[in-house]
């Protein structure tokens, strides 16, 4: 039977003055870097109005919110998941909690192992939304723990490496630049308002994990008009590879799935076909090597291009 939302409020006990800014993490198996992510929003100059945290591990690993509460005394709301959902899924899930409950401004999307060094990161983004249309995407900067620049955003392209074209580190960019109009952000630091969108922007069930993210910006941007920047200020610390643990062999068959998906809906034909090749070959190469591996990748590239329109 599948678990009903529940959502546990736990109450600010002297509010300050909020940015007006509504803060989404989805965990699933988090528990060892949410508190850090909890001390640094604390700690901004100017604090979130609300901090959702989507619990995807409900079962195998519950948040433990005292410890939480005893780091983040501010407004924290805990939005019970369903165990092993995705990223795309658990937003999906917040997204439509804070419609319920009338939430019509912005949302930054961070995810659990991400850090706000600085203190003012939340106070940077929001005076930067407020000269954008409420319709964007919007991306930041992320970099990982020794300041190097993470592959957050780009630009797809026809041939076969589609996605070859990063946003380049913050260095090489004009400082007179304040954004850059680009065709793909990060999940990673999102900030979008999902309720200035017809039909509500959602994330697609499709694509279980990984390029959901890319998805969502290509049929809000290509398709629908919006515009999707990437800022390079503030900077988000990633702390990749920490925000999660669950079965690899789980991970690599539901990311399969997920970018043979991608290919179907955004690349042409002869991309899906030589990239699928590709995956094909290099599974069947590593399959003595690595046998359940190499079945898992075939058996979900398989299923993924059997199935109807991607449309």
């Amino acid at each position: 039977m599948r678990r009903r939302d529940a959502i546990t409020t736990l109450p600010d006990q002297h509010l300050p003055r909020s940015t007006g800014l509504a803060i989404v993490t989805v965990s699933h198996h988090s528990g060892a870097v949410l508190p850090d992510l909890a001390r640094d929003l604390a700690a901004q100059s100017v604090p979130p109005r609300r901090w959702i945290l989507v619990d995807n591990s409900p079962d195998s690993a519950p948040l433990a919110a005292a410890e939480l509460r005893s780091v983040y005394p501010l407004s924290l709301e805990l939005l019970t998941g369903e165990q092993g959902d995705g990223f795309g899924a658990g937003c999906n899930r917040a997204f439509s909690a804070l419609a319920a409950s009338g939430w019509d401004s912005w949302v930054w999307l961070l995810n659990p192992d991400t850090r706000l060094p600085q203190g003012d990161e939340l106070c940077r983004l929001v005076t930067q939304l407020t000269h954008i249309p409420p319709t964007s995407l919007v991306g930041t900067a992320v970099v990982d723990a020794a300041g190097l620049a993470e592959a957050n955003g780009g630009w797809i392209d026809r041939g076969l490496r589609f996605r070859r074209r990063c946003v380049p580190p913050r260095g090489e960019i004009d400082p007179k630049i304040h954004s850059l109009d680009v065709d793909w952000l990060s999940g990673c630091s999102l900030a979008l308002r999902p309720t200035a969108h017809q039909p509500q922007a959602r994330f697609d069930p499709k694509f279980p994990l990984y390029y959901e993210d890319m998805d969502l910006c290509l049929r809000l941007g290509r398709q629908r008009g919006a515009a999707v920047l990437w800022l390079p200020t503030p900077a988000v610390v990633h702390t990749k590879g920490s925000g999660s643990n669950s079965d690899s062999r789980r991970r690599m068959e539901l990311s399969t799935i997920s970018y043979v998906r991608f290919m179907r809906r955004h690349c042409s034909i002869w991309v899906l076909v030589l990239r699928s090749a590709r995956l094909v070959l290099m599974s069947l190469a590593n399959f003595p090597r690595r046998p359940g591996r190499s079945l898992v990748v075939l058996r979900a590239a398989s299923t993924a291009l059997s199935e109807g329109s991607m449309s």
